[in-house]
């Protein structure tokens, strides 16, 4: 099955030692399957419709853009998140669109 999956540290989030002392310092990793067996990697179409479906995971992830105007310091935090997650998702991205050029 052709998936790429979207992991990001809690820690990103700003989550970490929210929850319980034993935990702190545990990351939890949130993640979002994102699915490119439909798409052609071939075609300029099929490489933005992944880069669209890896944006809309990472903004899930991250909870990018649910935040009000006001919370600064969530927004901030759900920016470095969503950026850290697009460079990682970015990358294997490349790796799996020249994967497909090769015939894989």
């Amino acid at each position: 099955m052709k998936k790429i999956t979207l992991a990001v540290a809690a820690t990103a989030l700003g989550v970490v030692g929210a929850t319980t002392p034993a935990m702190a310092g545990t990351p939890t990793v949130q993640t979002q399957k994102v699915s490119y067996a439909d798409l052609n990697l071939n075609s300029a179409e099929g490489q933005k419709a992944l880069e669209w479906r890896l944006k809309s995971a990472a903004r899930k992830v991250c909870r990018y853009k649910n935040h009000s105007p006001y919370e600064t310091r969530s927004r901030s935090i759900a920016r470095k998140c969503y950026v850290a997650a697009m460079a990682k998702a970015q990358k294997q991205q490349a790796a799996i669109i020249e994967d497909e050029r090769r015939g894989g």
